[in-house]
């Protein structure tokens, strides 16, 4: 892998890029077209070489962009088969081309170019979420977010990734404390939503992840501090780890 990078992770739009320098393919295209080219750019990538986009859940978040990409570009999209039938019109309305919307089963590998991809359910409030894992030369690299409970199929998966991007998305206190509605707030401690700086930093432990780097993303603008985040994680993370707030999390480059 020559590059893989956070092109943007948070409320606001999300997308993970992964590139070998000749074929790149995408989990999550939150963004317009026109931004994502700009994203990409900073990588020395252009849109032209993404071959596929692989879909963690349909929030708008996630998604906005897709639709607009594959027409554009003619980039198939990949989404979990539960999504697709569940939230018929939501899908619809991404307007995807006929021919270039595939539906995937949980651990059923897709071959894209030089990667191999295959996905794996999380606990979200979108139904048919999930979570993907990249396969090159030997390598997984996993991106885990949206999700409010981890579980053993999950650790497992974690303690093979040789790269992991990770949500923490809020501190319990600033939550509990925070200006959000209490239904938001519980919706977001819920089994059905995020990640708190705390459970991801169990899930480190628990899992035995041991690679190179976790990147911790989704971070909440509102209900979490990235000083905080670092500080807990410098304590507990038993590797070198960048926490990637809006906007901040540009240029993350590995080879």
């Amino acid at each position: 892998m020559r590059t893989w990078a956070v092109l943007g992770s948070g409320s606001s739009g999300n997308s993970y890029l992964f590139s070998d320098g000749s074929s790149a393919i995408l989990i999550d295209q939150g963004y317009s077209v026109a931004s994502l080219k700009r994203r990409l750019a900073h990588f020395s990538t252009t849109v032209e070489a993404v071959e596929a986009v692989f879909v963690t859940h349909l929030h708008p978040d996630h998604v906005r962009g897709v639709g607009t990409l594959a027409r554009m570009h003619h980039v198939p999209v990949w989404m979990h088969t539960k999504a697709v039938e569940a939230q018929r019109q939501v899908v619809s309305n991404l307007n995807i081309p006929a021919g270039l919307l595939h539906t995937v089963d949980p651990f059923e590998v897709i071959e894209v170019g030089p990667f191999s991809v295959f996905c794996f359910e999380t606990s979200h409030d979108s139904a048919g979420s999930v979570g993907w894992v990249v396969a090159h030369e030997g390598r997984q690299y996993m991106v885990l977010t949206d999700a409010g409970v981890t579980d053993e199929v999950q650790r497992s998966l974690a303690r093979e990734a040789e790269v992991l991007f990770l949500e923490a998305n809020y501190d319990r206190e600033m939550l509990k404390n925070g200006p959000y509605p209490p239904p938001l707030k519980a919706r977001i401690a819920s089994k059905g939503g995020h990640l708190s700086n705390d459970e991801a930093l169990t899930f480190l432990a628990e899992s035995g992840f041991s690679g190179s780097h976790v990147y911790f993303i989704h971070i909440s603008d509102t209900n979490n501090s990235v000083p905080l985040l670092e500080a807990a994680a410098r304590i507990s993370s038993p590797v070198p780890f960048t926490v990637c707030a809006k906007g901040a999390c540009y240029g993350v480059v590995g080879s």
